[in-house]
């Protein structure tokens, strides 16, 4: 693990120490639920995009990246940047989700 330092009021900072764990605790799930539902809302947006690229070209990414001529014509290439960019978000964002539920732990049940 690995150690925070936290800046909070003086009058939390002179709160039981258990109960003050506690709060912070609670207070650092609740926003790691919120954040999760966001992430995974975005999550679906990346996938629709890529879903819609395979379609069109009937393949996946790296193979139409790989065969993509260099003389290919202008909409081939905004394609290319486009499907780019929403695998670049897929990865983070998958990174990002696994990460809040890591944080959220075993007590996550998709609700808060």
């Amino acid at each position: 693990m690995t150690k925070v330092e936290l800046t909070v009021p003086d009058k939390l900072s002179k709160i039981d120490p258990t109960l003050r764990d506690e709060l912070l605790i609670g207070a650092i799930r609740e926003v790691a639920a919120t954040q999760l539902k966001e992430k995974e809302e975005e999550l679906e947006e990346a996938k629709k995009h890529i879903r819609e690229f395979e379609e069109k070209y009937q393949r996946k990414f790296p193979n139409f990246e790989k065969e993509l001529r260099k003389d290919a014509d202008h909409k081939l290439h905004e394609d290319l940047v486009e499907w780019s960019f929403w695998n670049d978000v897929f990865i983070k964002v998958q990174d990002l989700v696994n990460d809040l539920k890591f944080v959220l732990g075993k007590a996550y049940e998709g609700n808060s």
